[in-house]
Protein backbone atom coordinates (compact mmCIF):
# COMPACT_ATOMS: atom_id res chain seq x y z
CA UNK A 1 0.00 0.00 0.00
CA UNK A 2 1.21 3.65 -0.53
CA UNK A 3 2.20 4.80 2.89
CA UNK A 4 3.96 8.05 2.53
CA UNK A 5 4.80 10.07 -0.90
CA UNK A 6 8.48 12.12 -0.81
CA UNK A 7 8.02 14.40 -3.50
CA UNK A 8 9.48 17.16 -5.35
CA UNK A 9 10.35 18.62 -9.06
CA UNK A 10 13.34 17.48 -10.86
CA UNK A 11 16.70 18.76 -9.43
CA UNK A 12 15.62 19.46 -5.39
CA UNK A 13 17.70 16.99 -3.85
CA UNK A 14 14.70 13.78 -4.47
CA UNK A 15 17.15 11.32 -5.04
CA UNK A 16 20.02 11.39 -2.38
CA UNK A 17 17.03 12.17 0.16
CA UNK A 18 15.12 9.22 -1.20
CA UNK A 19 18.30 7.32 -0.84
CA UNK A 20 18.63 8.28 3.11
CA UNK A 21 15.24 7.75 3.76
CA UNK A 22 15.53 4.17 2.15
CA UNK A 23 18.80 3.27 4.07
CA UNK A 24 16.71 4.78 7.13
CA UNK A 25 13.84 2.30 6.62
CA UNK A 26 14.81 -0.81 4.67
CA UNK A 27 11.57 -2.78 6.04
CA UNK A 28 9.55 -0.62 3.41
CA UNK A 29 9.46 -0.75 -0.34
CA UNK A 30 10.97 2.77 -1.72
CA UNK A 31 9.93 3.13 -5.03
CA UNK A 32 11.81 5.74 -6.86
CA UNK A 33 10.53 7.93 -9.90
CA UNK A 34 7.20 5.57 -10.46
CA UNK A 35 5.90 7.78 -13.03
CA UNK A 36 9.36 7.42 -15.30
CA UNK A 37 8.29 6.72 -18.45
CA UNK A 38 10.71 4.44 -19.38
CA UNK A 39 10.50 2.82 -16.02
CA UNK A 40 9.32 -0.86 -17.71
CA UNK A 41 12.44 -0.65 -20.26
CA UNK A 42 14.86 0.04 -17.02
CA UNK A 43 13.47 -2.98 -15.64
CA UNK A 44 13.04 -5.35 -18.03
CA UNK A 45 17.53 -4.91 -18.18
CA UNK A 46 17.91 -4.38 -14.22
CA UNK A 47 19.29 -6.63 -11.62
CA UNK A 48 19.94 -6.37 -7.62
CA UNK A 49 22.21 -4.66 -7.00
CA UNK A 50 23.30 -2.47 -10.23
CA UNK A 51 24.21 1.35 -10.31
CA UNK A 52 22.24 3.70 -12.33
CA UNK A 53 25.00 5.61 -14.76
CA UNK A 54 23.99 9.22 -13.72
CA UNK A 55 23.56 8.51 -9.94
CA UNK A 56 25.62 5.88 -8.86
CA UNK A 57 23.06 4.01 -6.69
CA UNK A 58 20.43 1.32 -7.20
CA UNK A 59 17.75 3.50 -7.47
CA UNK A 60 15.27 0.49 -9.13
CA UNK A 61 16.09 -2.76 -7.11
CA UNK A 62 13.12 -2.36 -4.60
CA UNK A 63 10.66 -2.78 -7.69
CA UNK A 64 12.19 -6.32 -8.08
CA UNK A 65 10.62 -7.03 -4.58
CA UNK A 66 7.40 -6.50 -6.09
CA UNK A 67 5.45 -9.48 -6.34
CA UNK A 68 5.08 -10.85 -10.33
CA UNK A 69 1.59 -10.76 -10.15
CA UNK A 70 1.66 -7.10 -9.14
CA UNK A 71 4.52 -5.70 -10.89
CA UNK A 72 2.40 -7.09 -14.25
CA UNK A 73 -0.18 -5.14 -13.27
CA UNK A 74 1.50 -2.20 -12.72
CA UNK A 75 3.18 -2.59 -16.19
CA UNK A 76 -0.24 -3.10 -17.76
CA UNK A 77 -1.44 0.69 -16.51
CA UNK A 78 1.94 2.14 -16.95
CA UNK A 79 1.66 4.98 -19.07
CA UNK A 80 3.40 8.17 -19.79
CA UNK A 81 2.76 10.86 -17.09
CA UNK A 82 5.20 13.37 -17.84
CA UNK A 83 3.48 17.16 -17.39
CA UNK A 84 0.63 15.79 -15.25
CA UNK A 85 -1.14 18.83 -13.79
CA UNK A 86 -4.63 17.17 -13.46
CA UNK A 87 -5.40 13.92 -11.88
CA UNK A 88 -6.87 11.25 -14.29
CA UNK A 89 -8.37 7.96 -14.88
CA UNK A 90 -5.40 6.53 -16.19
CA UNK A 91 -2.89 7.85 -13.26
CA UNK A 92 -5.89 6.50 -10.84
CA UNK A 93 -5.30 3.53 -11.97
CA UNK A 94 -1.96 2.92 -11.94
CA UNK A 95 -1.42 4.53 -8.51
CA UNK A 96 -4.37 1.74 -7.62
CA UNK A 97 -1.73 -0.71 -8.59
CA UNK A 98 0.77 0.79 -6.63
CA UNK A 99 -1.37 0.78 -3.72
CA UNK A 100 -2.48 -3.38 -4.21
CA UNK A 101 1.13 -3.75 -3.40
CA UNK A 102 0.92 -6.01 -0.20
CA UNK A 103 4.02 -4.14 1.62
CA UNK A 104 4.21 -0.21 2.93
CA UNK A 105 5.54 1.24 0.11
CA UNK A 106 7.20 4.95 0.01
CA UNK A 107 7.30 6.71 -3.23
CA UNK A 108 9.40 9.35 -4.69
CA UNK A 109 7.78 10.80 -7.78
CA UNK A 110 9.35 14.30 -9.22
CA UNK A 111 6.27 14.19 -11.64
CA UNK A 112 2.91 14.41 -8.90
CA UNK A 113 3.23 17.57 -7.49
CA UNK A 114 0.35 18.87 -9.14
CA UNK A 115 -1.80 16.01 -7.67
CA UNK A 116 -0.56 15.29 -4.64
CA UNK A 117 -3.60 16.33 -2.57
CA UNK A 118 -5.85 14.13 -4.95
CA UNK A 119 -2.86 11.31 -4.14
CA UNK A 120 -3.48 11.38 -0.64
CA UNK A 121 -7.31 12.09 -0.68
CA UNK A 122 -7.56 8.86 -2.14
CA UNK A 123 -4.98 6.50 -0.50
CA UNK A 124 -4.71 8.38 2.95
CA UNK A 125 -0.78 8.61 2.81
CA UNK A 126 1.52 10.82 4.19
CA UNK A 127 2.66 13.88 1.62
CA UNK A 128 6.51 14.89 2.55
CA UNK A 129 7.68 17.67 0.04
CA UNK A 130 11.14 18.99 -0.90
CA UNK A 131 11.67 22.45 -2.14
CA UNK A 132 14.61 24.07 -3.28
CA UNK A 133 15.59 27.78 -4.39
CA UNK A 134 14.82 28.06 -7.75
CA UNK A 135 18.19 29.49 -8.92
CA UNK A 136 20.13 26.97 -7.54
CA UNK A 137 17.48 24.22 -8.80
CA UNK A 138 17.37 25.60 -12.47
CA UNK A 139 21.67 25.85 -12.21
CA UNK A 140 21.34 22.08 -11.44
CA UNK A 141 19.91 21.14 -14.67
CA UNK A 142 22.73 22.55 -16.59
CA UNK A 143 25.57 21.55 -13.96
CA UNK A 144 28.18 21.16 -16.74
CA UNK A 145 27.24 23.86 -18.42
CA UNK A 146 29.93 26.82 -19.83
CA UNK A 147 27.59 30.24 -19.47
CA UNK A 148 26.90 30.93 -23.00
CA UNK A 149 25.31 27.49 -23.19
CA UNK A 150 23.22 28.39 -20.15
CA UNK A 151 22.36 31.87 -21.45
CA UNK A 152 21.23 30.29 -24.49
CA UNK A 153 19.36 27.23 -22.88
CA UNK A 154 17.77 29.77 -20.46
CA UNK A 155 16.97 33.03 -22.45
CA UNK A 156 16.89 32.04 -26.09
CA UNK A 157 15.38 28.80 -26.38
CA UNK A 158 12.11 27.66 -25.87
CA UNK A 159 12.21 23.75 -25.33
CA UNK A 160 14.95 21.48 -24.95
CA UNK A 161 15.19 21.74 -21.03
CA UNK A 162 16.17 18.19 -19.96
CA UNK A 163 14.10 18.16 -16.96
CA UNK A 164 10.37 18.48 -18.13
CA UNK A 165 9.86 22.15 -17.77
CA UNK A 166 8.55 22.05 -21.16
CA UNK A 167 6.39 19.37 -20.16
CA UNK A 168 5.06 21.15 -17.34
CA UNK A 169 4.31 24.53 -19.02
CA UNK A 170 2.70 22.98 -21.95
CA UNK A 171 -0.49 22.00 -20.32
CA UNK A 172 -0.45 24.98 -18.20
CA UNK A 173 -0.18 27.49 -21.40
CA UNK A 174 -3.20 25.54 -22.61
CA UNK A 175 -5.26 25.71 -19.13
CA UNK A 176 -4.02 29.30 -18.62
CA UNK A 177 -4.22 30.84 -22.21
CA UNK A 178 -0.29 31.59 -21.03
CA UNK A 179 1.70 32.97 -23.78
CA UNK A 180 5.19 31.53 -25.47
CA UNK A 181 8.23 31.88 -23.12
CA UNK A 182 11.65 30.88 -23.21
CA UNK A 183 13.04 28.02 -20.72
CA UNK A 184 13.72 30.16 -18.13
CA UNK A 185 10.74 31.49 -17.77
CA UNK A 186 8.27 28.59 -18.24
CA UNK A 187 10.58 27.27 -15.41
CA UNK A 188 9.81 30.39 -13.35
CA UNK A 189 5.72 29.35 -13.40
CA UNK A 190 6.60 25.21 -13.15
CA UNK A 191 8.31 25.75 -10.30
CA UNK A 192 6.53 28.41 -8.25
CA UNK A 193 2.99 26.43 -9.32
CA UNK A 194 4.38 23.31 -8.47
CA UNK A 195 5.75 23.64 -5.32
CA UNK A 196 2.83 25.54 -4.27
CA UNK A 197 0.66 22.83 -4.69
CA UNK A 198 2.71 20.56 -3.03
CA UNK A 199 3.52 22.51 0.19
CA UNK A 200 0.06 22.98 0.09
CA UNK A 201 -0.36 19.16 0.36
CA UNK A 202 2.09 17.79 2.83
CA UNK A 203 2.10 16.71 5.41
CA UNK A 204 6.07 17.83 6.03
CA UNK A 205 8.27 19.95 3.80
CA UNK A 206 11.70 19.61 3.54
CA UNK A 207 13.82 22.71 2.71
CA UNK A 208 17.15 21.21 0.76
CA UNK A 209 18.62 24.25 1.27
CA UNK A 210 18.78 23.85 4.95
CA UNK A 211 19.65 20.21 5.02
CA UNK A 212 22.53 21.08 3.18
CA UNK A 213 23.69 23.84 5.65
CA UNK A 214 22.85 21.37 8.65
CA UNK A 215 22.03 18.04 7.55
CA UNK A 216 21.95 15.91 10.69
CA UNK A 217 20.00 18.91 12.46
CA UNK A 218 17.25 18.69 10.07
CA UNK A 219 16.97 15.08 9.84
CA UNK A 220 16.26 15.34 13.75
CA UNK A 221 13.56 18.13 12.72
CA UNK A 222 11.87 15.94 9.90
CA UNK A 223 11.96 13.32 11.86
CA UNK A 224 9.64 14.56 14.51
CA UNK A 225 7.21 15.90 12.28
CA UNK A 226 7.20 12.38 9.87
CA UNK A 227 5.51 9.46 10.80
CA UNK A 228 6.23 6.89 7.47
CA UNK A 229 9.48 8.14 7.07
CA UNK A 230 12.74 8.42 8.73
CA UNK A 231 15.89 10.64 8.02
CA UNK A 232 18.85 8.80 10.20
CA UNK A 233 21.71 11.55 11.37
CA UNK A 234 24.07 8.64 10.74
CA UNK A 235 23.65 9.58 6.92
CA UNK A 236 24.10 12.84 7.23
CA UNK A 237 27.36 13.25 5.82
CA UNK A 238 25.68 11.44 2.35
CA UNK A 239 24.94 15.05 1.92
CA UNK A 240 27.46 17.22 -0.08
CA UNK A 241 27.90 21.12 0.12
CA UNK A 242 26.89 23.02 -2.94
CA UNK A 243 29.50 24.03 -5.55
CA UNK A 244 28.68 27.06 -6.83
CA UNK A 245 29.81 27.55 -10.59
CA UNK A 246 28.64 30.91 -11.55
CA UNK A 247 29.36 33.84 -9.73
CA UNK A 248 27.18 36.81 -8.24
CA UNK A 249 26.61 38.58 -10.88
CA UNK A 250 25.07 36.24 -12.76
CA UNK A 251 22.98 34.55 -10.37
CA UNK A 252 21.67 38.34 -9.51
CA UNK A 253 20.72 37.87 -13.42
CA UNK A 254 18.64 35.50 -13.30
CA UNK A 255 17.19 36.16 -9.51
CA UNK A 256 15.64 39.09 -11.13
CA UNK A 257 14.47 37.30 -14.48
CA UNK A 258 12.63 35.00 -12.19
CA UNK A 259 11.46 37.78 -9.66
CA UNK A 260 9.83 39.97 -12.75
CA UNK A 261 8.35 36.53 -14.59
CA UNK A 262 6.21 35.78 -11.47
CA UNK A 263 5.15 39.43 -10.82
CA UNK A 264 3.94 39.93 -14.68
CA UNK A 265 2.14 36.71 -14.03
CA UNK A 266 0.49 37.42 -10.86
CA UNK A 267 1.84 34.25 -8.78
CA UNK A 268 4.36 36.51 -6.75
CA UNK A 269 2.39 35.44 -3.59
CA UNK A 270 2.47 32.13 -4.41
CA UNK A 271 6.38 32.50 -5.01
CA UNK A 272 6.73 34.20 -1.56
CA UNK A 273 4.68 31.32 0.03
CA UNK A 274 7.27 28.81 -1.48
CA UNK A 275 10.12 30.89 -0.67
CA UNK A 276 9.05 31.13 3.18
CA UNK A 277 9.23 27.22 3.69
CA UNK A 278 12.97 27.04 1.40
CA UNK A 279 14.59 29.93 4.20
CA UNK A 280 12.94 29.67 7.10
CA UNK A 281 14.47 28.27 9.66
Amino acid sequence: MIEGVLAGLFRQGTTILWWICKLSTPDKLHLYEPCHQDLFDILSKWQKGMKDQMHKLPLWDDYLEIPSEHLEVMRQRHDNFNGVIEWNKQLEQYLDAINAIPAPCILQPCRLNFVLFDLKLRYGCEIVSIVRNPIDTWFAHFPYADIDHLMTMSFDKSDGDPFYTNDFYAPLQQKYDLPPLCNFEQFAIVWTLANYYAICASDAVISYDRVVDKPAYEFMKINRKCKTMQFDVMYADLIKKYTHIYDDKIRRKFEIRFEQTVAEFGIDAYYDRVMHYVESV
